[in-house]
């Protein structure tokens, strides 16, 4: 018998963790307070992308007249059967996933977990009655994270709305207020607009997409204000009034915005105050302050902390990767360390934005969409920038324009292997495809030196 493993969380990291480990030979227990799939997989992540998924549509059908298609009247959206959709895929494929896990021999309890010691934990029902307690050569905590409101920002399920309640969405707002301008915010400004709302985004000093290439950010600013959106920066919203014919928001500036409906995405914090960190010997250590190395490991090498509950970013690429690595380490076996410049960091709006990772200090070269024949072929625009250091490793790229997440994989993994400009330019994409992209812009960049 392998190492037992206990993980603490049932969402996309918690999932990848325990197959992880098991597959590696460990016995493992997985503990989530809710069915396997999580925050994530019921209430947060696969409802929006089902909504974001009907945006990429209905972004591919407003082309149809370029591409010589002729279409009368509008797509009608159906809010009710979007919703019973995000429902059944929900359930398909977090069965699925519970059914990954039970395959490989993997336990699954439910119930809440706190750390009694740094080797056992507590699981407790809802009225907090020990129902279980288990013992681990490793623990994994993967609980995720949970959303930070003000308290005048505050959703109410109803007019004032959070990406956890997007699957409760059953009739598109005739207008909308955004407030938020990270990845979230500028997902559902691309959803609002496509769906035919009134949108006015609301930017703090920050900026739009802050965490991106500058460019990046402008240029997608400038395209949802070319569809109609309103952008109102720098500023904050202080607080939402709610009523019976929509909401009022209130700017830090004094103006006031009114609107069908408010959609509030500010920011997440790591899920860790209910372990009791404290026995396991992390004293103080919560709301993403605990330390881990490129393996996961906290101070306490046999703990590991991955995902959002590991702190930020918090996306579900870096969140699974980090697992993985996790899961096999725990479980004894040889694994490469965590790189965090390898993860692609993507916004799944209509145009998409991507970035992997530094564009800083570096040379750069920008290669549009229209420098390939599929682009042309398909009226799709957009452009990357590849990054390069002195030797040419590449270190970095950002992309904006359809499926631009998916053409900074390669360049992912040129970063991993540490691969140059000649080695990205050696190789042969499939012609004519979108997928030539970051080829492309490493054969310019040999061309331009030479």
């Amino acid at each position: 018998m392998g190492v037992s493993v206990v993980v603490i969380g049932g969402g996309p990291a918690g999932v990848e963790a325990a197959r992880a480990a098991a597959s590696a030979g460990a016995a493992v227990t997985v503990v989530c307070d809710e069915a396997i799939g999580g925050r994530a997989g019921w209430h947060s992540l696969l409802p929006s992308k089902v909504w974001l998924n009907t945006a990429d549509l209905l972004s591919e059908l407003s082309r149809a007249p370029q591409l010589g298609i002729e279409s009368s009247g509008s797509p009608k959206i159906e809010a009710s059967s979007i919703s019973k959709r995000i429902t059944s895929v929900a359930e398909s494929w977090n069965r699925d996933q519970e059914k990954s896990l039970r395959d490989l021999g993997v336990d699954i309890v439910e119930g809440f977990s706190s750390f009694a010691s740094d080797r056992e934990i507590l699981v407790k029902n809802s009225k907090q009655e020990v129902t279980a307690r288990l013992w681990g050569d490793a623990f994994i905590v993967a609980t995720g994270s949970i959303p930070q409101f003000p308290p005048g920002l505050k959703p109410d399920g109803k007019r004032i709305i959070a990406p956890r309640l997007v699957r409760r969405l059953n009739t598109i707002p005739t207008s909308v207020v955004v407030i938020g301008a990270g990845a979230t915010g500028a997902e559902f400004i691309s959803l609002f607009s496509y769906l035919g709302a009134q949108v006015t985004w609301i930017v703090d000093e920050y900026g739009i997409l802050p965490t991106f290439d500058k460019e990046a950010g402008e240029t997608f600013r400038g395209l949802m204000e070319d569809r109609g959106v309103r952008v109102v920066e720098p500023t904050t919203a202080e607080n939402i009034e709610s009523g019976e014919d929509g909401v009022t928001v209130h700017l830090s500036s004094g103006d006031s915005y009114r609107a069908a409906m408010a959609f509030v995405a500010i920011g997440r914090i790591p899920d860790l105050d209910r372990l009791n960190l404290d026995a396991a010997g992390l004293k103080g250590e919560t709301r993403g302050s605990v330390e881990v190395d490129p393996y996961g490991r906290s101070a306490k090498r046999w703990i590991y902390l991955v995902g959002d509950a590991s702190g930020s970013p918090m996306v579900a690429n870096r969140a699974m990767t980090q697992a993985w690595i996790a899961g096999r380490h725990a479980a004894g076996v040889k694994v490469e360390e965590f790189l965090p410049e390898t993860v692609v960091h993507a916004v799944y709006s209509c145009p998409e934005v991507a970035q992997v990772g530094s564009l800083s200090s570096v040379h750069k070269v920008t290669v549009p969409y229209e420098g390939l024949l599929k682009s042309r072929l398909s009226d799709r625009k957009g452009f990357i920038k590849l990054g390069y250091d002195e030797d040419r490793k590449i270190t970095g790229a950002v992309a904006v324009g359809s499926f631009a997440s998916d053409m900074l994989a390669p360049v992912a993994v040129a970063i991993r292997a540490g691969l140059a400009l000649d080695d990205l330019a050696a190789v042969s994409p499939a012609h004519p495809t979108l997928s030539e992209l970051p080829f492309l812009a490493a054969r310019l960049c040999l061309n331009e030196r030479g």
